[in-house]
């Protein structure tokens, strides 16, 4: 069966994560869109699991061209087959795979199908309401706050040049969720820089570790975002330290903010040392996976020199050296690191070490990414992340 997910801000690291946690890529992409011909994982599980999609669903149908009088049909057989009592709650996206005017055309033609499948459901004696919104595709925040998935359904569009692809959506991002771990939990330290919880969790996901049978550790834990994720994913136990020591007790109050809550905490220990240094804590071949974004350097205003950004890029290269250096005892062999490092932006172009040359000659070996280089930075940032995956010898 084809299936359908709409990727996150950042489609190449969206499609890498779901090709690690899959084994699949997309047999068609364009923009946020990407098609599936094999996938076989439970939708809804994958949902959860996943940080980088905004929904997914299934392709349950497909038509030449837009024609109201199938199209209208077809979606009130599926609604009828599939309703609960009471009303009907159905909304439609449209988005384009390849076709600009014809996507143009369904998107003018959408209202006009969705108040005709409502009146058909209507004279079937079933009460419907059709949900729109300003945007030609609705968010997760809609699909959820209408009760879409529960009550009826919400159709996604895909308009290539030779079809129209039918699909239902399955999951959606759970943004409330997501926005209480971020902007719910006690401790945020903006001084320090804040990682978004989605891209940890993709971060965890991108490591290609096992998790639920892993001591996940992050040894530049700031407030302990990763760890909170890898906790959520099922990790059998947790590591955090950072030179610091303000930032681990974040990190203990978050954790234990998560407990309280409700959510999976597995045992875990903080330490307030550096990454240099941690190791002096640490069992020999004690930890399963590490996911971590290092120190980033020093926050950039956009006026430094080429020598002072490569005098930056040069620190943070040299921490690298010693922290995975100490930090190599503690590692079993076969365990698998996810890294972000920086990556500066100066007049136009990237400006960044290559992690291979560090780390290869300390005894990881370089495990490459889907869609290789694997960058998140929003527009106007100077200093973005690149994902680099090894596993230790």
């Amino acid at each position: 069966m084809q299936t359908f997910a709409i990727l996150g801000s950042h489609p190449t690291l969206s499609l890498a994560e779901l090709a690690v946690i899959t084994g699949q890529k997309p047999t068609q992409t364009v923009g946020d869109v990407a098609i599936f011909d094999d996938m076989s994982e439970n939708l809804e599980t994958l949902n959860a699991k996943l940080g980088g999609i905004q929904k997914i669903g299934v392709i349950i149908g497909s038509v030449p061209t837009w024609n109201h009088a199938d199209l209208a049909e077809f979606l009130v057989n599926d609604l009828l087959s599939e309703s609960a009592e009471g009303k009907i709650h159905f909304g439609t996206s449209v988005y384009n795979l390849g076709n600009n005017s014809g996507t143009e055309n369904a998107r003018r033609n959408a209202s006009k199908l969705g108040m005709e499948i409502k009146s058909e459901l209507q004279k079937a004696d079933h009460p419907a309401r059709y949900v729109i919104s300003s945007s030609p595709t609705l968010s997760s925040v809609v699909i959820t706050k209408n009760h879409l998935l529960e009550r009826g359904a919400e159709y996604c569009f895909f308009v290539s040049t030779t079809e129209i692809l039918i699909g239902k959506t399955v999951g959606v991002q759970d943004v409330d969720a997501w926005a209480g771990r971020d902007f719910g939990r006690p401790r945020r330290n903006a001084k320090q820089g804040m990682l978004p919880p989605k891209l940890a969790r993709m971060m965890v996901n991108l490591s290609g570790a096992d998790v639920s049978s892993s001591t996940v550790m992050d040894p530049f834990c700031g407030s302990g975002t990763i760890l909170m994720e890898a906790a959520l994913l099922g990790a059998q136990s947790l590591v955090g330290s950072d030179i610091n020591a303000e930032a681990t007790a974040d990190t203990k109050e978050n954790l234990e903010w998560m407990r309280n809550q409700g959510m999976p905490m597995p045992p875990y220990k903080l330490y307030p040392n550096s990454a240099q240094t941690v190791s002096l804590n640490l069992k020999p071949g004690s930890i399963d996976a590490i996911v971590t974004e290092t120190y980033l350097g020093r926050p950039r205003k956009g006026t430094e020199t080429h020598r002072e950004v490569d005098d930056a890029i040069s620190y943070v290269a040299n921490l690298y050296r010693e922290a995975f250096t100490a930090i190599a005892p503690s590692l079993r062999s076969g365990a698998m690191l996810l890294i972000a490092a920086p990556v500066h932006t100066f007049e136009g172009k990237d400006i960044a070490f290559d992690a291979r040359t560090i780390l290869e000659p300390l005894g990881y070996t370089h495990s490459p990414l889907p869609y290789e280089p694997v960058i998140y930075r929003h527009d106007g940032q100077l200093v973005g992340r690149r994902m680099w995956r090894f596993t230790k010898n």
